[in-house]
């Protein structure tokens, strides 16, 4: 009998692991929402270091906002970056290419655990 209420045991812990590992919700509404390092004006700093605008007519291009979305993983690791709205395409892949090489984010928080979550940057495009 205490040899099968150990494996019992064993394999339930199993399962807890096996499901935690494999969550992959996304939470809309975290307690703590996930933040660049270094708060909005490192990021700003990131971008305008990293971005390289593609070879095109500036005076071609309309002003507009690119809606990016990605997800910040527990480890704030980014990854299914995306464009909401796509604009014009060489921009799009721009800033999807610099968001995807960003540094990892400080994650959401729910009850003080680490969790999934959605990030949207609404870009502002205005060339004068």
């Amino acid at each position: 009998m205490k040899k099968l209420v150990l494996i019992l045991l064993f394999s339930s812990s199993f399962l807890l692991f096996s499901q935690e590992e494999k969550d992959t919700s996304i939470v809309d509404y975290p307690d703590k929402e996930a933040s660049f390092p270094g708060g909005l004006a490192k990021m700003m700093k990131y971008f305008s270091e990293n971005l390289e605008y593609p070879k095109m007519e500036f005076e071609t291009i309309p002003n507009g906002r690119i809606i990016i979305e990605f997800v910040i993983n527990k480890d704030g690791s980014i990854e299914q970056v995306k464009a909401r709205k796509e604009g014009i395409k060489e921009l799009d892949e721009e800033y999807i290419r610099v968001i995807k090489n960003m540094p990892n984010w400080i994650p959401a928080e729910v009850n003080g655990e680490k969790v999934r979550s959605k990030g949207v940057l609404p870009i502002r495009i205005h060339f004068q």
